[in-house]
């Protein structure tokens, strides 16, 4: 299947000129996320496991991270990517006053697997505006 896209318009100021410009966007078109039920029927599919089995696993995997990324590891899924923490802080004066109750982990990042972000990239997109437009202009030619 493919990724749905609608184009959004962006002013874009950089070099000191103000410019309108055009970009895909899938903000306004994402499909219903994938929950774990289906993961773990897919797991049991194409695995050994059994689908309860596969249901443990990704029940448990989010804690396990958790735990690995709060003593500060990175934790890296061979074929999938790199899942880390980044931390920040409240901004001091001295060094000496950026004491750890004022630090505090920003956001979890995940850097893909070259090999896994080649098999996402491998995709086809669909526009819907661009169909919508063809309908309608379509559909304008037949009414005269």
């Amino acid at each position: 299947m493919p990724i749905n896209y609608v184009v959004t318009r962006k002013v874009d100021k950089s070099q000191g000129v103000i410019k309108e410009r055009y970009y895909a966007s899938t903000r306004a078109m994402q499909k219903k996320p994938v929950d774990n039920t289906r993961l773990a029927e897919q797991l049991a599919e194409r695995s050994s496991l059994q689908n309860g089995d596969a249901m443990s696993v990704l029940v448990q995997l989010s804690g396990i991270i958790a735990d690995h990324l709060r003593d500060g590891r990175t934790v890296s899924i061979n074929g999938l990517g790199n899942f880390y923490p980044t931390i920040s802080s409240e901004g001091t004066e001295k060094p000496e006053e950026c004491t750890a109750d004022k630090v505090w982990v920003a956001r979890i990042c995940f850097k893909a697997a070259p090999a896994f972000l080649k098999k996402v990239r491998n995709t086809k997109f669909f526009s819907f505006q661009l169909q919508e437009g063809r309908k309608n202009s379509a559909k304008a030619k037949s009414e005269e």
